[in-house]
């Protein structure tokens, strides 16, 4: 049956949002702690709407309302982190933003009350039971259902890249898993994850729901957990794929890149063109297993670039986007990460230098709270 496509964002262009998901962890151990209702008892009403549950206790999730610019979403982020932080660190927790915790087991994590996931849990069980990772969603607004599937594919073919630059998820279950993006992997037991079908037409999206409802796979379209997704009910095409970032600044970034991605793909002319499946899940293999060391094949040049050079490439194509979209400035810092480092990278410079995984949380904790506006940091 048809899904609507609501479109509620479409008046303000390609306006956004952002959900961050970020872990609890003890002040003094670094584990993970089941806090999340301690926590969401203490909040003031009005951050009811911005804060919500997630799969497990130890997580939480803050969300941006709709923002007409990246600089929007970056001041309410930074508002969230700050104000859900102290009320967190009243309940003796810190909040790590990072893709997954370098050491707590997942085996210890309670499940949140809730029907939903407990429905995921007695489904999925042990794949469900390891899901102890965190992203960052980022929302962007478009006119319609085909101009969402468009933006599905090219998102999609750029889904490697996007990853290599988020990666922020080295350590689990205590152990260096020599990975750039472990938290990927683990997710992609997940039913109905990874890189998404590669739709000709919102037609076809519909058809692909309408046939794993009638199977009993799933009740409707958000329990298809893919790296990138059209959300008919907000109006948006969603990315899923980035590890959440410890950095307020590469969140930011990332958003921008995401938002300028969908902005140009919108604005070429021609046909609906679906994306090579095969190619982006090699090239997100590498992404995931060497990030930003990562080589992808570019299926135009016919051969494999360098993601550094990709990335920089990308960044100076999409510079009169941002221009228009008012986001230089963010898109730029994409090249920060480029020079100095993802989240993966600076978390090893951590472990590095004292071989202890407790230093990483620590830094994690750190570089998770931002800087008040106005002050240094």
């Amino acid at each position: 049956m048809p899904i609507q496509f609501r479109g509620d964002w479409e008046s303000r262009g390609y306006s956004l949002g952002v959900e961050e998901e970020l872990c609890l962890v003890d002040a003094t151990s670094g584990e993970l702690v089941p806090r999340i209702e301690e926590v969401m008892s203490r909040l003031p009403g009005e951050l009811s709407e911005a804060v919500s549950y997630e799969l497990f206790q130890s997580v939480l999730e803050t969300k941006t309302p709709a923002c007409a610019t990246v600089a929007e979403t970056e001041r309410h982020l930074r508002s969230l982190r700050n104000r859900v932080g102290s009320w967190t660190a009243a309940c003796g927790a810190s909040l790590a933003a990072v893709g997954t915790h370098p050491f707590s087991r997942y085996a210890e994590q309670k499940i949140t009350a809730q029907e939903r996931y407990e429905y995921v849990i007695e489904t999925l069980r042990w794949v469900a039971e390891r899901e102890v990772i965190f992203g960052q969603h980022v929302h962007v607004a478009v006119p319609g259902p085909e101009e969402a599937i468009l933006a599905h594919n090219r998102l999609s073919e750029q889904a490697p890249l996007l990853l290599a630059l988020s990666a922020n998820s080295p350590f689990w279950q205590g152990m260096d898993t020599g990975f750039e993006s472990s938290r990927v992997k683990i997710f992609e037991t997940f039913p109905r994850a990874g890189l998404p079908p590669a739709f000709g037409s919102y037609e076809e999206f519909e058809g692909y729901v309408d046939l794993m409802v009638e199977a009993g796979a799933m009740d409707d379209y958000t329990f298809c957990w893919w790296d990138i997704r059209p959300h008919p009910k907000m109006g948006t095409i969603e990315l899923r794929i980035l590890d959440a970032q410890t950095s307020l600044t590469a969140a930011s970034a990332l958003t921008a890149l995401t938002q300028c991605m969908v902005a140009r793909a919108l604005a070429e002319e021609g046909p609906l063109v679906p994306y090579d499946r095969e190619l982006a899940q090699e090239n997100k293999w590498r992404a995931s297993r060497h990030g930003l060391d990562a080589s992808f094949f570019d299926d135009r040049r016919r051969e494999n670039v360098p993601a550094r050079e990709m990335a920089r490439n990308l960044v100076e194509e999409l510079r009169p986007v941002s221009q228009d979209l008012g986001c230089e400035n963010e898109l730029g810092d994409v090249l920060e990460i480029v020079e100095g480092g993802t989240g993966s990278q600076l978390q090893r410079q951590v472990y590095g230098r004292s071989g202890e995984l407790l230093d990483v949380v620590a830094y994690l904790i750190e570089g998770t709270r931002p800087a008040l506006a106005g002050e240094p940091g």
